[in-house]
C-alpha cells in the first residue's frame, strides 16, 4: 500500500514538474526576444547612459557591435541603405520644439548630418546623413540638451501624440499634459521596449482632432458626459498591411484612468503578439483574429487585473504631475483692431486668447534645410515676445502666441512654406533610407510637385497627397485626402490610388480603400486632368471624390505611360 502510495506520489511530482516546464517554457515564449536579447548582453538597453557606452565600445569591438547593431533600432538608430550613414531620431515630449531646441537640432544638422531636419508623421524630428563614429558624440549632445533617442523606433512604444493646437485653441480637455504623463513613464522603465512590435499611443483634445486616436494601439479622445469631462477610449487599431480601425474599449473614463488602459494594453499585446511572424505582430492582428467582442473581453481581463493589482497607484501618478504641469501657451491677451481682417489662410488659426494667433508652416516633403531653417530662427529671434512651437502629424511646424502682424510676415517669409495645400504633399523617408522599403518616394514626390511648378493656379484645386512607399503606411495614405501605396512591377514603380475613407465620425472611422492603380509617371497627368475636371465644373476635390467618375478617371489613367 505505501509502495502505491510513493509511485502515485512520484507520478503526481512528475506531471506537476512537466506542467511548469511547459508554464515556464510558454513564459518565455511570450517574452520571446527579451529572453533573448537579454543573455546576449543587451540586459541594460533600458538605460540611456550604457546605451551611449555600448555604443562607443561598438566602435572599437566587433562582438559588442554585434550586440549595439541588435538593439539600436530602439534607440532610433538606422543605418541608411546604400549610404553607409545612420538616422537618428530624438523623442520630444507633448511634441514641443523650443526656438533654442530648433537653434540645436539646426547646429546638428550642419554639424554631423545632412543638412536638412525631416519632420516625421509622429511628430519628430529625424536627423540624416550620419557618420557611424560621429553617433556617439551626437548621442552625448541629445542628451545634455535634454533629449534622448530611447524607444524612438524598433519593437517599442514610439512617440505619444496630440493636436499640436491643445492647450493652445478651444477644447474640451488640454492633452498635452496627459501625452507628458505617459511619455515619461514610458521612458522610466524597459517595459514598454522588447515587445512583438510598435505600440502606438494618441490623445485628442475634441471630436475634431480624432482621427489619430481612432488608428491607435491605444488612444484617448476627450469628451464631455453629464458635465463630466474625460476620455472616450479607444484600441486595438494602426495602419498598413490589413489596417484596422480601432474599436471603443471604454465610452468613458475618468481623466485619471489614462495610464492604467496604456499598461494593461502594453500587457495584452505583450502576451499575446506573435514574436514568430513579423509581418502578424501588431496588436491589431490580435483584434482581427479574436474579433471585437473577444478581443474587449480580453482586454478587460487584463484591465481589471491591473487595477486588482495596482490599485490607486497610477491614478496618483496622473494626479500628482498633472498639479505640477503648466500651461506654455497661457499668456496675457493683446487688445487688438477689430476692424483689421485677418488674412484667409488654412494655415492661420485663432487662439483661445485673444489677440494671439498660430501658423502652421507647411514644409514640402518634411525637410527644413539649413538656409530656410535660419531664416525662420531669424525672425523668431527678432520678436520681442514669447513663441511656442510643435511638430504635427502632418509634417509640419505649427508656432503659436502669435501676434496678428507677425502672422503677415511669416507668411510672406519664403515660398518653400507653402501656402497651398497640394505643396505640403508629404511621402514617407524611401526604400534609400528604410529597409523594409519598397519605392525610394522623396524623389518620386519632388518629380510630381515639380511638374506643377509653372502649374499654380491648377495645383490650388487639387488636394494634400500623402505617398507611401510600401504597404506600411508610414505616410498614413489610408487616412489621406487622396493617398498613394508604392508597389514594384517589371516595367517600374507604381502605386495604388487611395480614397473612400470616413475619417470624420463620432466614433469609429473607415479606412481608405484602393480604386486602382497609376505608374508613378503618371501620376502627375492623372493630377493635372483633374484639376482642370474641379475647375470646370467648380467643384472641391472632396466634393468630386466621392462621385463615381472619380474611379473613372483612374481607370482612364492605367497603363497610361
Amino acid at each position: 500500500m505505501i509502495l502505491k502510495i510513493f509511485k502515485w506520489l512520484n507520478c503526481f511530482i512528475f506531471c506537476l514538474l512537466i506542467k511548469l516546464v511547459k508554464n515556464k517554457i510558454r513564459n518565455l515564449r511570450n517574452w520571446g526576444i527579451i529572453f533573448v536579447e537579454k543573455i546576449q548582453g543587451l540586459e541594460n538597453i533600458d538605460k540611456v547612459d550604457e546605451f551611449i557606452k555600448l555604443t562607443e565600445q561598438a566602435l572599437k569591438d566587433e562582438e559588442k557591435y554585434k550586440i549595439w547593431n541588435a538593439g539600436k533600432s530602439m534607440y532610433g538608430i538606422y543605418g541608411e541603405k546604400d549610404k553607409g550613414t545612420y538616422m537618428v531620431r530624438p523623442r520630444f515630449i507633448e511634441s514641443k520644439i523650443t526656438l533654442d531646441n530648433l537653434i540645436f537640432f539646426l547646429d546638428l544638422a550642419e554639424k554631423y548630418g545632412d543638412k536638412r531636419l525631416h519632420l516625421t508623421t509622429r511628430q519628430d524630428i529625424q536627423l540624416h546623413g550620419n557618420k557611424k563614429e560621429d553617433l556617439v558624440a551626437i548621442l552625448k549632445e541629445l542628451k545634455a540638451n535634454g533629449f534622448v533617442t530611447k524607444a524612438t523606433g524598433g519593437d517599442a512604444a514610439r512617440a505619444v501624440i496630440g493636436p499640436p493646437t491643445t492647450g493652445f485653441e478651444e477644447e474640451i480637455i488640454n492633452v498635452a499634459p496627459y501625452s507628458k504623463i505617459v511619455t515619461e513613464y514610458i521612458l522610466e522603465t524597459g517595459d514598454f521596449m522588447f515587445l512583438p512590435r510598435k505600440f502606438k499611443v494618441a490623445f485628442s483634445n475634441k471630436e475634431e482632432n480624432s482621427l489619430y486616436v481612432k488608428i491607435a494601439d491605444v488612444g484617448f479622445e476627450a469628451v464631455e458626459k453629464d458635465g463630466i469631462k474625460g476620455f472616450r477610449a479607444f484600441g486595438g487599431g494602426s495602419l498598413g498591411n490589413s489596417p484596422k480601425e480601432a474599436i471603443i474599449l471604454k465610452d468613458f473614463i475618468e481623466h485619471h484612468d489614462i495610464l492604467y488602459y496604456v499598461i494593461a494594453m502594453r500587457n495584452l499585446f505583450n502576451e499575446h503578439g506573435d514574436r514568430k511572424i513579423r509581418g502578424k505582430a501588431r496588436l491589431r492582428f490580435i483584434l482581427i483574429k479574436l474579433g471585437n467582442e473577444e478581443f474587449l473581453k480580453l482586454f478587460n481581463t487584463y484591465l481589471d487585473e491591473l487595477y486588482k493589482k495596482k490599485g490607486d497607484k497610477y491614478k496618483n501618478i496622473v494626479l500628482e504631475k498633472l498639479k505640477k504641469y503648466k500651461n506654455p501657451y497661457e499668456v496675457n491677451a493683446i487688445k487688438e483692431d477689430k476692424k483689421e481682417i485677418l488674412i484667409k489662410s488654412p494655415n492661420v488659426i485663432k487662439g483661445k486668447i485673444e489677440g494671439r494667433y498660430g501658423y502652421f508652416i507647411r514644409l514640402p516633403k518634411g525637410d527644413i534645410n539649413i538656409k530656410e531653417g535660419n531664416k525662420l530662427v531669424e525672425f523668431l529671434k527678432s520678436l520681442d515676445y514669447k513663441i511656442e512651437m510643435r511638430l504635427t502629424s502632418h509634417q509640419e511646424l505649427f508656432v503659436a502666441n502669435l501676434k496678428k502682424e507677425d502672422i503677415y510676415v511669416l507668411d510672406k517669409l519664403s515660398n518653400k512654406y507653402s501656402k497651398k495645400r497640394f505643396f505640403s504633399s508629404i511621402s514617407c523617408i524611401g526604400s534609400t533610407i528604410c529597409n523594409p522599403g519598397i519605392l525610394d518616394t522623396p524623389p518620386i514626390l519632388e518629380m510630381i510637385l515639380k511638374y506643377f511648378k509653372n502649374k499654380q493656379r491648377l495645383a490650388s484645386y487639387l488636394p494634400k497627397i500623402q505617398l507611401s512607399g510600401c504597404p506600411n503606411s508610414c505616410a498614413a495614405h489610408q487616412i489621406a485626402d487622396l493617398g498613394f501605396q508604392g508597389k514594384r512591377k517589371k516595367d517600374g514603380a507604381y502605386f495604388d490610388v487611395f480614397i473612400g475613407g470616413e475619417l470624420k465620425t463620432k466614433d469609429v472611422v473607415t479606412l481608405n480603400k484602393s480604386v486602382g492603380e497609376l505608374k508613378a509617371e503618371t501620376i502627375p497627368l492623372f493630377l493635372e486632368e483633374m484639376a482642370k475636371i474641379l475647375k470646370e465644373r467648380k467643384i472641391t476635390y472632396e466634393i468630386y471624390s466621392k462621385q463615381d467618375d472619380f474611379i473613372d478617371l483612374v481607370k482612364k489613367f492605367e497603363g497610361v505611360i
